[in-house]
């Protein structure tokens, strides 16, 4: 899983998600993308980028785990023979993404605190907030256990339509190559199959 694309992927998307959620957090000091990351890079360094990423990697275990799991016991309910049948694989992947974000929901609470290095958090700190745990014990400090799921409905209902799409998608890709696979097997093997040779007697007469 930790292959080097999916350490270069993510180390891209932690860079992106930071500019992305401190531009969204409500009175924003940055005009724009750019001049958020040139702030932010002048005033905490490049590593501020980075806050998350172990968070970011720690999540996707848990999350990818559940996804698949979830997405073949939904399978096992409404298409046990494994056919291709949309419906069930939208019924499916929504399920999966439902299950899969819910849970993870506090990994993600620690992560956008990690990017957003909240103000109310910072200073409760006395400097910023940096690792897992660092975010863990500002966000039980700030919220109690409840806060662990702040924004659970959202982040759900996000996910729902991403998931269904993406395994429809699949799946339809998945059949299409499949079936034309097969048919490229079937004629492959009708042009070198062993022509049947039938031996003829001739008939004669007494």
């Amino acid at each position: 899983m930790l292959s080097v694309p999916y350490l270069l992927f993510y180390a891209n998307v932690c860079v992106v998600s930071v500019i992305k959620q401190r531009m969204q957090v409500y009175g924003t000091p940055y005009r724009s993308s750019l001049d958020c990351a040139r702030k932010i890079f002048v005033k905490e360094g490049w590593q501020a980028f980075y806050y998350s990423f172990g968070t970011q990697l720690l999540l996707n275990i848990p999350y990818q785990s559940l996804h698949f799991v979830v997405y073949e016991f939904g399978q096992d309910l409404v298409n046990p023979h494994r056919e291709y049948r949309p419906m069930t694989h939208v019924f499916s992947g929504g399920l999966a993404g439902a299950v899969a974000a819910g849970l993870t929901t506090p990994f993600d609470v620690c992560k956008t605190l990690l990017n957003t290095q909240e103000r109310s958090a910072v200073s409760r700190q006395g400097e910023h907030v940096h690792g897992i745990m660092s975010a863990a014990r500002a966000v039980y400090r700030l919220r109690g256990f409840t806060g662990f799921f702040s924004g659970t409905t959202a982040r759900v209902v996000f996910q729902i339509p991403s998931t269904a799409i993406a395994w429809v998608v699949y799946e339809f890709f998945k059949y299409v190559l499949t079936k034309s696979w097969r048919q490229t097997q079937q004629s492959h093997s009708y042009e070198h199959a062993t022509p049947l040779v039938v031996a003829t007697v001739p008939s004669t007469t007494d």
